[in-house]
């Protein structure tokens, strides 16, 4: 039986397969072979074709040949992918000092030119910081603002002493009186006002290469591009008795002292000394027998002396002298009476 079972299984055993079942399995098997060779014959693309993320520090300094950061590498840079098409998992990234905003000091990811994994979470957001805004009485963008002050001498009569002067001839000490006489020069001003752009965090240089501010604000501060000081060219005193004076002398006191009449010889005008090129004026002005000149009496007659104090500059590039005048007024007395004429 043995032997039977044997014979029986050595003979081939034939399997009757429709012929359209044939025809099928042919046609898939042909397709299979197609699609290997396709797969086979087709380059695997590259999957850094371009521009690939770097680092470098902004300070730095060599010793011994090597960089030493004296800043955290964190300023990105684009560098460039060197890809081998038949071995793609050697593909590397690189820069050139210069180039894409590098430093010479900078690492680069090569699993940007490798293949690597695509990231599975999104890119963090870039962080964008908005333009300052100018302040609000600025001018706009573009604009200037432009004004010329021109700013007046001036002159003050501050005061005169003794509180009481009193008449040269009843005056053993001859004194007469002294006014306080002060003054400031002009001014020619241009100025200008435009935004400006101040920065508040600015990098050190790069091997002399000035780098771009990190942040700044706007200010529009007024310039003066033009400006010039209008200093005294000479001050003078104008003085003369008041009409009312005049009047009283040869009317009322000439009918008590016969024959009184001026003797001073009024009106007169003096220069005041030392304020020539001068921007800042403060004086004590006497009048008195030989003073300011030798040919001065001082105060001969009773009443009021009054005149002009005026001032001339001597004018600037941009403007033309300029004039002024104060008013003063001093009453002297006779010992036996009070005059307010």
């Amino acid at each position: 039986m043995a032997k039977q079972l044997f014979a029986s299984l050595a003979h081939p055993v034939k399997v009757r397969v429709p012929r359209p079942v044939l025809a099928i399995g042919g046609v898939l098997f042909l397709g299979l072979v197609i699609a290997g060779i396709w797969t086979v014959a087709t380059p695997r693309p590259a999957t850094c074709q371009g521009v690939c993320q770097c680092w470098y520090c902004p300070q730095y300094r060599y010793i011994g040949g090597e960089f030493f950061c004296d800043s955290p590498c964190d300023h990105g840079c684009a560098g460039a992918c060197a890809y081998n098409d038949t071995y793609p998992q050697l593909g590397s990234c690189s820069q050139v000092p210069g180039q894409g905003g590098c430093g010479p000091v900078c690492n680069c990811r090569d699993s940007d030119c490798g293949g690597g994994p695509v990231p599975t979470e999104n890119p963090p957001t870039p962080v964008v910081t908005p333009e300052p805004t100018p302040p609000p009485d600025c001018p706009l963008p573009g604009e200037v603002r432009e004004w010329i002050n021109l700013i007046p001498p001036r002159l003050t009569f501050a005061g005169y002493k003794p509180d009481h002067p009193v008449v040269v001839e009843q005056d053993p000490d001859k004194q007469g009186f002294q006014m306080h006489i002060t003054g400031k020069g002009g001014r020619y001003e241009h100025k200008t006002q435009r935004l400006e752009k101040v920065c508040d965090d600015q990098p050190e240089p790069i091997n002399g290469t000035p780098q771009p501010c990190r942040e700044w604000h706007w200010e529009c501060p007024i310039r003066c591009p033009e400006c010039y000081d209008d200093p005294f060219a000479g001050i003078q005193i104008r003085m003369r008795l008041a009409d009312s004076t005049m009047e009283w002398i040869q009317g009322e006191l000439a009918s008590r002292y016969t024959g009184a009449e001026p003797k001073e010889g009024l009106p007169r005008t003096w220069q005041l000394a030392g304020v020539n090129s001068q921007m800042n004026v403060d004086q004590w002005w006497i009048y008195a027998p030989g003073k300011p000149d030798v040919l001065s009496n001082g105060p001969l007659d009773p009443g009021i002396h009054g005149g002009k104090i005026v001032g001339w500059t001597t004018g600037t590039p941009k403007s033309a002298p300029q004039v002024v005048e104060r008013a003063f007024s001093v009453p002297v007395y006779l010992m036996d009476t009070t005059i307010a004429k």
